[in-house]
């Protein structure tokens, strides 16, 4: 009985040693139940990105991206959507819309000016792309376009 006992505890702790712990590894990946999550050491501390938002900063480049560095673990956002924070822009994702790119100047209009996905032009639901003279990105209730230095926004009806 304490042999199987003393093999039961061995077991655990080989287990622990190899790295199957349930604890967080702010050093590296982990996945769990099919949801993968990624520490990411910035000059600013350690930051959790997880789910379809570290695929989405991975599929851009991770840090050698504009978005560059985390600067926020993934937080929880309105209406059941999360975000995370990074030194060059951000990344907003909700079921409906999946994850999103927000970047300069129209990022700096949609939540400075418009309160980002609580204000009235809600998530991203595309990534910016280019147009002639500038970019354009279209939010749930609206497109928000940088040409020639300028900010404009067009609301839905």
């Amino acid at each position: 009985m304490i042999v199987s006992r003393l093999a039961v505890v061995m077991a655990i702790a080989g287990i622990v040693a190899a790295g199957c712990s349930s604890a967080p590894d702010p050093t590296g990946p982990t996945s769990a139940a099919g949801v993968t999550t990624q520490w990411f050491a910035a000059t600013s501390g350690k930051f959790l990105l997880q789910g379809a938002i570290l695929q989405k900063y991975n599929e851009v480049g991770a840090s050698n991206s504009p978005l560059g560095s985390p600067i926020s673990n993934e937080q929880p956002g309105p209406g059941g959507g999360r975000y995370s924070k990074f030194e060059g822009g951000g990344i907003y994702w909700t079921p409906q819309t999946g994850a999103h790119v927000v970047l300069g100047a129209i990022r700096d209009l949609w939540r400075n000016d418009y309160g980002g996905p609580a204000g009235p032009l809600g998530y991203p639901t595309a990534d910016q792309q280019e147009i002639p003279g500038g970019w354009q990105q279209t939010f749930q209730h609206g497109t928000v376009t940088y040409t020639d230095g300028q900010t404009h926004i067009q609301m839905q009806p």
